[in-house]
């Protein structure tokens, strides 16, 4: 019998008299064996993980032996140890969000022009990619900014400004280095790296961007065909054949650096170990605890992303809610600030808001990372530089749950902004004018469009938890079978191409074999075939595919 249906029959029968039988023929003893039930739960006290507060469901999230309801789990992302010191860090992790929106803005400041020199400009972006640390760090002009003008602060020393440099969170990073297939091989998953013809390598893929970004800032003749005649691209990081540099990149770095490093390497290794239950050198969290945190800042939420609306996060923040993890007039961008992925969260859900089984990302990953946490903080207790905290096997199947949940949700909240892209897609070629682009516009929006879709949809091959690996996805906390595999993933990549299919009907520079109309059907047959892939691997709602 389980203990818990042992308790509720004990308290069940602590109600009934039970008469004992003796001599004589009318009188009798009663005995009533008194059950203490503090809470009046039906759950004796001997037997309750909160006795003092009713519980009958006796919910232990974090497998501590304390009932949530008496033991919350925080709705914040801020840990303690037991000496009431921090053991939160991964200032290295916004660091590199900072790296990448730098970079971006480099590349969105990037003009046309004869007189510049193609591997100058890319030496310019390597500057915030591949360059020298130390030399960068000591030659940043800070430029990291918020869309209000007001202040920022990245560390505990410094006064708050307007603009702020990622030296000034944590020195010494760089985004190459931490690409998938550069910190480690085993991280271009299943030996190999797919998606682009050609390159073997995230980090050779990458090279060759910054390389057509560079030739496109030499080249001031780059024209395409509108309707009523032709127009100059003007635009330095979007080619003829429709390729948006800076979306490639952007989105390829937020799969091949932040999602890759987040669910490949952190969420992945062993936990339960006596190295990874041990304090790091000098500090107040474990190794584990503190691998977990490096996770949770490449998601790029805020620590108080459970309190504020998909508004607020899809924007990156809003004040006055975002300044209240520490209420100072100025955003804390290592706790206040909502970075990358997990902006994509909130966008999805506001996308799926108005149907009938609509969305929660962003509290299901959030949950899932305040959980996973608590249970190593929870492990945590007691350990020292020389000898580990302890992980039951109860709590070690709790966390490998939570990290699934938070893993497999970050990436659907990728792939449901694949499939955003494609609908998008899909539009803009609605908007062709026969054979031509019906304006610039027309042409800037699918080039953008697309490598939005294109450069999202390549970083979904990096994560060891997702649903193309495992043949699995979580649907309300629980593993569903889905029949995908890699090869289907690698079908969706074949059916995206390598460039959209433009107004002419040509994809790649390369002209069609038939009527332009003939071919821009073809692709769009092959984007809902995709899109119909991704519905299923990821278990995804009819409804919020078509409307996303």
């Amino acid at each position: 019998m389980q203990l818990r249906t042992l308790a509720v029959l004990l308290a069940v029968l602590s109600t009934v008299t039970i008469t004992g039988c003796g001599g004589g023929g009318g009188g009798g003893s009663s005995n009533t064996p008194t059950v203490q039930d503090a809470d009046s739960d039906g759950i004796a006290d001997a037997d309750d993980n909160c006795v003092n507060d009713a519980n009958a469901d006796q919910a232990d999230s974090d497998v501590d032996g304390a009932g949530d309801a008496c033991d919350a789990i925080p709705t914040t992302y801020a840990y303690e140890d037991e000496n009431s010191a921090n053991t939160v860090s991964y200032t290295g992790q916004t660091a590199r969000q900072v790296l990448v929106s730098d970079l971006v803005d480099a590349m969105n400041a990037q003009t046309r022009d004869a007189v510049n020199v193609p591997a100058g400009v890319v030496t310019d972006l390597e500057f915030y990619y591949s360059f020298d640390s130390a030399l960068r760090d000591a030659s940043y002009t800070a430029t990291f900014d918020l869309s209000g003008g007001e202040n920022i602060i990245g560390n505990d020393t410094d006064p708050a400004a307007t603009t702020i440099a990622p030296g000034a969170i944590s020195s010494g990073k760089v985004v190459k280095s931490k690409i998938a297939g550069e910190d480690s091989a085993t991280h271009i998953l299943g030996g190999e790296f797919f998606g682009w013809t050609g390159f073997t390598t995230p980090a050779d893929l990458m090279d060759e961007f910054l390389r057509l970004l560079g030739e496109e800032a030499a080249d001031t003749t780059d024209s395409i065909t509108i309707s009523g005649g032709t127009a100059n691209i003007v635009a330095a990081t979007v080619t003829e054949e429709g390729l948006d540099l800076r979306q490639l990149v952007q989105k390829f770095l937020l799969g091949a650096l932040t999602f890759s490093q987040g669910t490949a390497d952190y969420l992945s290794i062993d936990y339960g170990s006596d190295a990874n239950l041990t304090l790091a050198a000098g500090k107040t969290y474990t190794e584990g605890a503190h691998d977990f945190d490096e996770a949770f800042g490449y998601f790029g939420a805020a620590r108080n992303y459970n309190d504020l609306t998909d508004a607020q996060i899809r924007n990156g923040y809003e004040f006055p809610a975002s300044d209240s993890v520490v209420t100072d007039s100025a955003i804390d961008v290592r706790n206040e600030f909502n970075f990358g992925n997990s902006t994509n969260c909130a966008k999805r859900d506001q996308g799926s808001a108005g149907n009938t089984n609509p969305t929660d990302y962003t509290k299901e990953a959030f949950d899932a990372f305040l959980l996973g946490r608590e249970i190593l903080q929870n492990a945590a207790t007691g350990a020292t530089e020389t000898a580990p905290g302890a992980l039951s096997a109860e709590a070690a199947t709790a966390l490998a749950t939570q990290i699934t949940i938070a893993a497999q949700t970050w990436e659907k909240c990728i792939a449901a902004t694949v499939i955003h892209y494609i609908n998008d897609v899909t539009g803009d070629m609605g908007n062709f004018v026969g054979d031509d682009f019906a304006d610039l516009d027309n042409f800037l929006d699918l080039a953008k469009h697309w490598g939005e879709m294109k450069g999202f949809a390549l970083g979904l091959q990096f994560s060891p938890y997702s649903p193309f690996r495992t043949g699995e996805v979580m649907v309300n906390g629980a593993a569903q079978a889905v029949s995908v595999d890699v090869d289907d993933l690698k079908q969706v990549m074949s059916l995206m191409g390598e460039a959209p299919v433009l107004a002419d009907g040509s994809q790649g520079g390369v002209a069609p074999s038939g009527t332009a109309a003939d071919a821009r059907t073809a692709y769009l047959a092959d984007l809902q075939a995709a899109r119909d892939i991704l519905q299923a691997a990821y278990a995804f709602d009819a409804e919020n595919v078509a409307n996303w």
